[in-house]
């Protein structure tokens, strides 16, 4: 049986652990259309020689709900005279097709989210 304190101990806690569990569910859902985003460019680059790619920044907004930005950093198979890996920064503006993105066009590169948004609405 539940006394008075333990009850009013669980009407409590239900407020945060339904904030808990809708805070895990949006960033989910960001991690999940950044992979999305992420595959679009790896797909793109496929026939590159990619050896590695990482996410430097991905953005979507509000006021373009069907695109979405992203930023990456790509290091190829081959090298540099120096010796090194031969690395290029890319950025693109992308388009939902569905569930998953595509590639609408290439355009600068940023890791600053203001400058992504502009890009998103056509600025240079």
């Amino acid at each position: 049986m539940i006394n008075g304190r333990s009850h009013s101990q669980i009407i409590t806690r239900i407020p945060l652990f339904l904030i808990c569990l809708l805070t895990l569910a949006s960033i989910s859902s960001c991690t999940s259309r950044e992979g999305r985003a992420r595959k679009a460019v790896e797909d793109h680059l496929r026939n590159q020689g990619i050896r590695d790619l990482k996410v430097d920044v991905f953005h979507t907004s509000k006021d373009y709900p069907d695109k979405a930005y992203i930023s990456v950093t790509v290091t190829h198979n081959y090298a540099t005279s120096d010796g090194s890996l031969q690395r290029e920064m890319l950025g693109y503006i992308l388009k939902q097709e569905g569930q998953n993105y595509a590639i609408e066009k290439n355009t600068s590169y940023t890791k600053d989210q203001q400058k992504a948004e502009s890009l998103l609405s056509g600025q240079k």
